[in-house]
């Protein structure tokens, strides 16, 4: 009798042993569930164009279940620039496998594939009818990434600064050393999440320290840079074009990046022409010159 009693309860623990495995293994799948911010990039197969033809889009999705909900920015392309607006997403995620629906407010780009093992990457095939962003029914790959949150302490240079330039006389200016800090609010579901925080310049003349707010959608940002009585002096990333230049978040071994180039409109532009933060000095024509321009590079810790 001790033996069956035995028996019996080994046997109760081991099953329920088995049975809370389970429920751990579902519970740690659900959290890592493809919750953030998306940067999915699709590229034309058919019908074939040379070069090939690229466009993207980029937003914040949640899950809830094996639902996707959310919104993604569908920025003008060079090929129908009336098409650039925000589009609802709905989908499904079931195990490894990917639906999603784009509404570019014309027709529905449906996008199929896998997510991967550690849901930092999606990809596959797309499809969709003439209208909205495209003239005619198109289909393609695609692949997307997951953007990590840009929250936190950041360092860096701006470089090429053509304000330092006329001051010291060197081509190209030594960096200005900045640091700084940024905070991203939660995923809302949302096309883009707000971003705010502070820059600090080290023997810059143009601002010692500034305050930034803006919006991060995939890995585009655009920041408004505010002196410290609270009127703007200018941006990182422009806004103004269509499709805009943002500043381009990156991710790679060595962390993560934000960086912008003058000569794609998406890196810092302080003022405009004479007028601007800048103390006022003669440029090479002997032009009073207040405003500024320069190469971003910023990396979080």
């Amino acid at each position: 009798m001790r033996f069956l009693a035995t028996a019996s309860l080994v046997g109760t623990l081991l099953l329920s042993i088995a049975c809370g495995g389970d429920s751990s293994s579902s519970s740690s799948s659900q959290n890592s569930a493809p919750n953030g911010n998306w940067q999915i990039n699709l590229t034309q197969g058919e019908p074939p164009t040379n070069p090939q033809f690229a466009w993207s889009i980029s937003g914040f999705l949640q899950h809830s279940d094996n639902s996707l909900t959310g919104s993604m920015v569908i920025p003008g392309n060079p090929k129908n620039l009336n098409c650039a607006g925000v589009g609802a997403i709905t989908g499904t995620l079931n195990g490894e496998n990917v639906t999603i629906a784009v509404d570019e407010g014309g027709s529905t780009v449906n996008l199929t594939g896998s997510i991967a093992s550690d849901n930092q990457s999606m990809s596959g095939q797309y499809t969709t009818l003439a209208g909205g962003c495209t003239a005619k029914p198109t289909s393609g790959t695609w692949t997307a990434s997951l953007i990590p949150t840009l929250t936190g302490k950041f360092t860096g240079t701006l470089a090429n600064s053509t304000y330092m330039q006329v001051v010291t006389g060197i081509v190209p200016p030594t960096p200005i050393v900045v640091s700084g800090e940024l905070t991203q609010t939660s995923n809302i579901g949302a096309s883009n999440a707000s971003l705010s925080g502070t820059i600090t310049a080290v023997d810059y003349p143009c601002f010692r320290t500034a305050y930034l707010t803006g919006t991060i959608s995939g890995e585009n940002v655009l920041l408004s840079v505010f002196g410290l009585d609270g009127s703007q002096i200018g941006n990182l990333g422009s806004s103004s074009g269509n499709p805009p230049s943002p500043a381009i978040v990156s991710v790679s071994s060595g962390g993560i990046s934000l960086n912008g180039l003058t000569n794609t409109q998406s890196g810092l532009v302080l003022g405009n022409g004479g007028s601007g933060p800048c103390p006022a000095i003669l440029d090479n024509n002997q032009q009073p010159l207040k405003a500024d321009t320069a190469d971003v590079a910023l990396t979080f810790q």
